[in-house]
């Protein structure tokens, strides 16, 4: 380009050098715009560029509305490989034929590009690019599979995870082992979330979602989500062997989501409650949750409103931690035992244990709900097609049709037996083995059985100090049911 600007005794006053794409309109091409300023502004006469796609690919459109500008401003556009001069006259022919033909190609290169990823994903193949920590994918397999030299560390890293241990912890304790990324970095909470949060991780063909502007406009950025691709019964796509389960993925995203507060447009985490009743007990005064905290007298139940803010904003109550606990223990156990088999209010918990404790269950419940929704949407559209456009043969019309409705009777058989929850009817009606269960379960559970038939827990003040009234004539109990 240099020898051709010296031959027409040109000076090269700037040299702008872009790689973004030509053709896309909603990439903004920051170099491509500066030359035209610089063009604009009559700082240069001359723009030169290599091909006219590397100029525009969007067709004569676009490049008509550039070489207008560059007449008003007695400029020109040389193009060195077609030896282009759009000052010459007849080139703007010329320009108009490249340019179409270039939009073309592109058209045509995205056509391949997209089928290409479509049959991957119809086909159950890793897309290519960089696999998460503790997978790899052979070259050509287009598969999934533990890798021999990570796969030991991330398995450490979802087992403790399931065990309820924070990322922070498990990166911290990777850190004092020694253990390194693959790129050699240290491990941080944010690293093994987004780890997590790759359905690769599990085996599962990943999704992108693309980001937009401020407009709504499209950007030339993609994003990894946490859903994985389904095919047409809205079951997960799997695309070999992961670190983790699919369902062991969902109760690990449920731990953390667990421990996170949402607030405003970002989250922040918190502390996991080291009582059975923290921040479920609430001040009858001020009906702010109470807090455990322990003393010489033992661990309390105190407001926390009066503990941060003073009794000036609330008077505050205090109560035994150990001898409410015992309390609404023996209360929890007494109103599910009474609660029949098939009653509405048994229906009810049953419902909220298996979104709080069966996530793998609830997941593909959703799953399920979101592939009917589809398959009828695709169903009416055919319909819409044949019925009322006239658009689509009938044999071809039966044929889909009937496709779709298998498809959907077999969601529906599918969407009526997660809703049945036997098996979950049963263990809450019978009293020996819902007492083993409690006995047996951890803080953390038995905080999520009482969610589950517990909308709200208070107290009534003591009389006065020293009050001997009975613990379980103070509690003031609201039900789900």
């Amino acid at each position: 380009m240099r020898r051709e600007m010296d031959r027409q005794g040109l000076t090269v006053r700037k040299v702008w050098l872009e790689q973004r794409s030509a053709s896309k309109q909603h990439v903004r091409r920051e170099q491509l715009e500066g030359a035209m300023a610089a063009v604009m502004a009559g700082e240069v006469k001359t723009l030169a560029v290599w091909k006219t796609d590397r100029f525009d690919r969007r067709g004569m459109a676009a490049i008509g509305t550039a070489l207008d500008e560059f007449d008003r401003r007695r400029a020109r556009l040389f193009v060195l490989q077609e030896n282009l001069d759009s000052s010459q006259p007849g080139t703007r022919i010329v320009f108009a034929i490249l340019a179409e033909r270039a939009r073309e190609e592109i058209k045509d290169l995205t056509l391949r590009v997209t089928t290409g990823k479509s049959a991957a994903r119809t086909a159950g193949r890793w897309p290519g690019g960089r696999t998460p920590y503790g997978v790899r994918s052979p070259k050509g397999s287009g598969r999934i599979e533990p890798d021999p030299a990570e796969y030991p560390h991330a398995r450490r890293i979802a087992d403790e995870l399931l065990t309820g241990k924070s990322a922070m912890r498990v990166a911290h304790d990777l850190e004092r082992d020694g253990i390194r990324t693959r790129d050699g970095a240290r491990w941080d909470a944010r690293a093994i979330t987004r780890m997590v949060r790759s359905t690769a991780w599990a085996g599962l063909l990943p999704t992108k979602d693309r980001l937009h502007d401020d407009h709504g406009q499209p950007l030339d950025v993609w994003v990894p989500s946490s859903e994985p691709v389904r095919d047409a019964e809205g079951t997960p796509v799997v695309i070999g062997v992961g670190v983790v389960s699919p369902g062991e993925r969902l109760r690990i995203l449920a731990l953390i989501e667990a421990r996170v507060t949402k607030m405003g447009g970002g989250s922040r985490g918190k502390r996991p409650h080291t009582t059975f009743l923290g921040g479920i007990l609430s001040c009858p005064l001020c009906r702010k949750p109470m807090t455990g905290s322990g003393g010489e007298r033992g661990r309390m139940y105190r407001c926390r409103t009066r503990a941060v803010y003073g009794k000036d904003a609330c008077p505050g109550v205090v109560v035994r931690a150990e001898r409410i606990d015992a309390a609404v223990e023996a209360m929890w156990l007494s109103h599910v035992s009474t609660l029949e088999f098939g009653a509405p209010g048994l229906d009810a918990i049953v419902r909220r244990w298996a979104v709080l404790h069966d996530v793998e269950k609830e997941a593909r419940r959703k799953e399920v709900l979101a592939g009917l929704d589809a398959a009828r949407a695709r169903r009416d559209k055919l319909e819409h097609d044949f019925y009322v456009e006239g658009t689509l043969a009938e044999d071809r019309f039966k044929a889909l049709s009937a496709e779709q409705s298998a498809v959907i009777e077999a969601l529906d058989l599918e969407a009526a037996e997660l809703a049945r929850e036997a098996d979950l009817s049963v263990f809450f009606a019978d009293g020996a083995a819902l007492a083993d269960a409690w006995a047996e379960s951890t803080l953390t559970d038995r905080r999520m059985l009482l969610g589950c038939v517990l909308k709200a827990l208070t107290i009534t003040p003591a009389r006065y100090p020293g009050d001997h009234a009975p613990i379980l004539d103070r509690i003031v109990p609201q039900w789900v049911a």
